[in-house]
């Protein structure tokens, strides 16, 4: 049996929750969808005289929760049974969206969602395991300074930490925390030259954007419908208004628009924004950022694509799944 399957035994014995029965199920792995049945082992399972459809996971790489979201609803239509997912380990922002979305997971000696049955969701292993806790997500300064590094092409050269923190405006301690992130989740390479650390990195553009997709989220904290009173205020073309300016998806009739959660907050206070209910012909969604967008902006008017990308990822629409998948291709790695 898989060695991931054992440590979900043992996991759920631990938690009062043993599995009745658990069987390797290939007949319901064969009537999957081709895709899906390459990623996932199927086991039946029946927990607290619950009967499910266990899809472990065979892959290092995590599939968006999204795709998640899909992968579900094609197994519990293939094989008529509720379906939860196994995985070895799971980035905190996969796992949020799936808590929001109701989709059954579990991670052994970590995590177990399983609505009406069982949910356990520390955010650290059990003691004595000898498990080590990792990086699960970049804050907002590492993230940016991850971005920036992707799409801003100056040079190779290693920099260190205060050239980081002077291009992107953080402090000397805030930049300390990040080169501490990087390093935890082995996005960087720490180094030193003399007194100074630097921030290496080894990989091109495209294989440190796919090495730190599983740590990085959207920058977006909340949206807010508002009227902009001030005109001069310098706001950002974001959301489905950003990604219809650089692929064929029809824009929104209400803008969408960015800018730091710091600058709302203040132009509000300054009233220069004011919030709305509704939607009128004068009002704008705003999206307010945990980084400013204008730190990754390629010409002061409309965010950057891996932010925006990072944005959108979670939509539904089928349009803007292909439209992000679209804004991807015409990335110049």
């Amino acid at each position: 049996m898989d060695s991931l399957v054992n440590e979900l035994l043992k996991h759920l014995d631990e938690l009062g929750a043993p599995i009745a029965h658990l069987t390797p199920d290939e007949a319901a792995k064969a009537s999957l969808p081709i895709f899906i049945s390459q990623i996932y082992d199927v086991y039946r399972a029946k927990i607290f005289d619950r009967s499910l459809v266990l899809l472990v996971s065979t892959r290092a790489e995590f599939p968006t929760p999204l795709e998640l979201e899909k992968h579900a609803k094609m197994a519990q239509r293939s094989l008529e049974s509720s379906v939860a997912f196994v995985f070895r380990k799971l980035p905190s922002f996969v796992r949020q969206r799936l808590v929001r979305r109701r989709i059954p997971f579990l991670v052994p000696e970590r995590q177990v969602y399983l609505p009406l049955a069982l949910i356990d969701l520390r955010e650290s292993p059990r003691r004595g395991r000898g498990v080590e806790t990792k990086q699960e997500t970049l804050s907002a300064p590492a993230q940016a300074l991850v971005l920036f590094k992707i799409q801003r092409k100056e040079n190779n050269e290693p920099w260190p930490l205060s050239r980081w923190g002077h291009v992107l405006g953080y402090s000397r301690s805030t930049m300390t925390r990040v080169y501490r992130e990087l390093s935890s989740a082995s996005i960087c390479v720490p180094t030193s030259k003399g007194r100074y650390a630097l921030l290496t990195f080894t990989e091109t553009s495209r294989d440190l954007w796919q090495k730190s997709m599983p740590f990085l989220k959207s920058p977006v904290r909340t949206r807010e419908r508002a009227k902009v009173l001030d005109r001069t205020i310098h706001l950002y073309d974001a959301g489905l208004t950003a990604l219809s300016r650089v692929t064929m998806l029809m824009d929104t009739r209400e803008s969408v628009k960015a800018m730091s959660s710091a600058a709302y907050r203040t132009a509000c206070e300054e009233k220069r924004i004011e919030p709305a209910a509704y939607p009128d012909d004068d009002t704008v969604q705003i999206e307010r950022w945990t980084y400013s967008p204008g730190l990754l902006s390629p010409d002061g008017i409309t965010v950057d694509r891996l932010s925006l990308y990072l944005s959108l990822r979670d939509e539904l629409d089928e349009r803007v799944q292909v439209s992000l998948k679209q804004l991807l291709k015409e990335v110049e790695w």
